[in-house]
């Protein structure tokens, strides 16, 4: 892990060594100091302030300009001196050289933190950028406060009111996320929300000068709010830490990892990006092989993991039974489940005597896949094959599907007069009669009315504690991957 090591001078002993929960108050302030708050519309210390007020954060929020006067309602303090009470985190959004005076002020007000947003340090490449991050990160150490960033979004707790979006969820989960990329960090946590799974804590760290990624794994280890690790990361500062924390959350968690700037492009992009070395693939694939870490490949295959950890209980096996409407889609399907290593045993004869006793439907294809004539005969037909799959020993995943833009010219009508959402309904109650871990895919949705419905009527599963995907491909990938984690 050599290559892969990002060294900070004086930065060798880490301050959360020996408590791994010290990072707690990051996540808990008490009081907010927002400095470069205005009434700017295109202020960024206006768009940091903003989500502490629409997530209802517990503490008090103090805007910081050096124009003074009111921002959003709350009094704005000409510097962070003037605050009239104690500050425990400070949310930076000022030009990168003003920042070493603002650091001397927070030391001298006691502040605990500071959550850079400002860029223009170690990522530029730069001999001054590189010696202004030092700068501020020697300040803090002096005075004992934690840094997070710079060049970053900073933190969101739901349970706390933090956030770095306007229009993140308030609703708390078990997903602890590490994000080197402040990009990354919102579109990850809007898009779990999207599909069920919520966070518990998010932080975008950036630079990690100070608070790296060892620190966060091992904080989010040791979380009882955090149930599952999921970690986007371009490279690390210490090596031999990093496997160290690795190792030990991979014994008590699921830890999902996404390294990015796998290729000579993209890690010519992390280096001005976060000023991170990315490292070799053949390197990382063992480090992760080694720790037991569930690796993925993009954002959305760790939304994917992630929703199968929140959802899914584990497989007695790898046999698949895939039904729904479509036969060119059930081919597809097939072929997909078979490259990610699932099986799709063929129903036993009597099993498939049954469902010709109960569906006698001309067209109907009782193999496997099973490609049913629902949208011809009604619900009943679909809730009557799935109970019948589902109480079957020969299967051990349900994989419900409903292919909406292939239903015919009608498919508006049908959403319209509630069939496809009766259909998905069906799947939820029947699935559950099944008692099999299931999963629904809700496809073929280029239509602009069948996508809002895909998208309504998918929140109803994962309501109901079933996990749905956008297609079968990242379907099977994703329990492909579940399954090896537990089989391991």
């Amino acid at each position: 892990m050599n290559t892969d090591v990002r060294r900070q001078e004086g930065n060798s002993e880490h301050p959360s060594n020996g408590d791994p929960l010290r990072l707690h108050s990051l996540f808990y302030p008490e009081s907010v100091a927002v400095v470069g708050a205005s009434n700017s519309m295109m202020s960024p210390g206006l768009m940091l302030m903003q989500p502490l007020i629409t997530s209802g954060f517990k503490g008090r929020i103090y805007p910081v300009h050096r124009d003074g006067g009111e921002v959003l309602g709350f009094p704005c303090y000409k510097s962070v001196a003037d605050i009239p009470g104690p500050v425990d985190h400070v949310i930076v959004s000022i030009p990168a050289q003003y920042t070493p005076q603002l650091m001397q002020d927070c030391v001298a007000k006691g502040v605990k933190s500071a959550g850079f947003f400002t860029a223009g340090f170690s990522e530029t490449g730069q001999a001054e950028g590189i010696e202004l991050e030092n700068e501020i990160l020697q300040i803090a150490r002096r005075g004992g406060m934690r840094l997070v960033g710079p060049n970053c979004m900073g933190i969101y707790c739901p349970s706390s009111g933090l956030a770095f979006c306007p229009d993140l969820s308030c609703q708390s989960g078990s997903l602890g996320l590490i994000c080197q990329s402040g990009g990354n960090a919102i579109y990850l946590a809007r898009t779990a929300a999207s599909r069920g799974v919520h966070l518990s804590k998010v932080i975008s760290y950036g630079n990690a000068c100070d608070v790296d990624e060892s620190d966060l794994i091992e904080y989010m280890t040791h979380d009882p709010e955090t149930k599952v690790i999921a970690i986007y990361i371009e490279g690390v500062k210490d090596g031999q830490r990093f496997i160290r924390v690795l190792n030990e959350a991979t014994k008590v968690k699921p830890v999902l990892v996404l390294k990015g700037g796998q290729t000579e492009s993209g890690a010519t992009t992390v280096a001005s990006h976060t000023g991170a070395l990315a490292g070799s693939t053949e390197v990382w694939d063992c480090l992760f092989s080694q720790t037991g870490v569930m690796q993925v490949r993009t954002l959305d295959e760790l939304v994917d993991a992630a929703l199968l950890f929140t959802y899914m209980p584990v497989p007695e096996g790898r046999r698949v039974a895939i039904i729904g409407v479509g036969g060119g889609a059930s081919v597809l399907a097939a072929d997909d489940c078979a490259k990610a290593g699932l099986t799709l045993p063929q129903l036993s004869e009597k099993t498939q005597l049954k469902l010709q006793e109960l569906t006698p439907t001309a067209g109907y294809m009782f193999g496997n896949p099973i490609d049913t004539q629902a949208f011809r005969v009604g619900p009943d037909e679909f809730a009557n094959t799935i109970k019948t799959v589902g109480s079957s020993d020969e299967i051990d995943i349900l994989l419900m599907h409903l292919a909406y833009d292939l239903m015919g010219a009608s498919i508006d009508a049908m959403i319209e007069l509630g069939f496809t959402k009766y259909m998905v309904e069906t799947m939820i109650s029947s699935a559950k009669e099944a008692k099999k871990p299931a999963a629904v895919v809700l496809h073929f949705t280029n239509l602009p009315r069948s996508y809002q419905a895909s998208s309504e009527e998918g929140q109803l599963c994962w309501q109901a504690g079933l996990p749905v995907f956008q297609s079968f491909g990242s379907a099977a990938i994703a329990i492909d991957r579940f399954l090896k984690y537990h089989q391991k």
